[in-house]
């Protein structure tokens, strides 16, 4: 919501979530500047509203990208990654979580930059365990190396948003007892079908990812359209959307300790 695509309505779409039963918007920082955007739109709006400060992929190693991709859609942001961390540990009593953070493989292409994101990622989880916070993980080609990552860690306070990874990844995921959130996007991509299939509902999570991911192609997405992952996750499980609805507000509850 801090994106610059909801300057002209963002207080529209924020009342737009709650007239649509939302309890809880979880905001996801990339990096110093957006972390603090993050932190005072969430204050603006306590009890709806809660930050999570991250240190997005992309951006952790955006000194070693010489191109950026068009894919990105936004300027990366160069800062001091060290400091950072500092800050979100100084910070961790504000926040809900750390994220989002992880790994990228498809907009990060050079293996120095790969090695270093594996090397922050490794400290963020590091961090996670030491504050007591979950993770809101990236995983962008590089699932496995994200599950390896926590698996070496033993830490699984996890959710990992828009998982593309294989039948055997989602199969690692479940076991090692992470969460895996799921976007509106479902009505239009088999690959989320398949996954809630899989995923006990005690596993899953909502997410709108917005402004991206939109349950219709070319449409900006936002937060009230939670609303059409819980319906599709609904008609997979063979439930209503209100028992649906009702245990992902639980698995919210116990892995962000609500």
């Amino acid at each position: 919501l801090t994106f610059d695509r909801f300057d002209n309505d963002r207080e529209e779409v924020i009342e737009r979530a709650k007239k649509n039963g939302m309890k809880l918007i979880i905001l996801s920082g990339l990096g110093a500047k957006s972390n603090r955007e993050v932190l005072k739109l969430s204050e603006a709006h306590p009890g709806l509203l809660k930050p999570s400060f991250g240190i997005y992929p992309v951006d952790a190693v955006a000194k070693f990208i010489t191109n950026p991709s068009e894919e990105i859609m936004r300027d990366l942001e160069i800062f001091d990654v060290d400091s950072e961390i500092k800050w979100i540990k100084d910070n961790k009593d504000k926040m809900i979580a750390i994220g989002e953070v992880g790994l990228d493989y498809k907009l990060v292409t050079e293996e120095n930059a790969r090695v270093e994101q594996r090397k922050i990622f490794d400290r963020l989880v590091k961090l996670g365990k030491e504050i007591g916070k979950p993770l809101v993980i990236h995983s962008r080609n590089a699932e496995e190396d994200v599950l390896k990552i926590l698996k070496e860690n033993n830490f699984n306070k996890a959710a990992v948003h828009c998982f593309h990874g294989k039948k055997r990844l989602i199969k690692e995921g479940i076991e090692a007892g992470i969460y895996f959130s799921i976007p509106p996007v479902i009505k239009r991509l088999d690959h989320f079908k398949m996954l809630v299939e899989m995923v006990p509902l005690t596993q899953l999570l909502t997410e709108t990812d917005s402004p991206f991911l939109s349950p219709v192609a070319g449409e900006r997405n936002e937060p009230s359209n939670v609303k059409f992952s819980i319906e599709e996750i609904a008609k997979i499980k063979k439930l209503s959307e209100k028992e649906v609805a009702d245990q992902i507000y639980k698995n919210a509850v116990s892995l962000f300790n609500i």
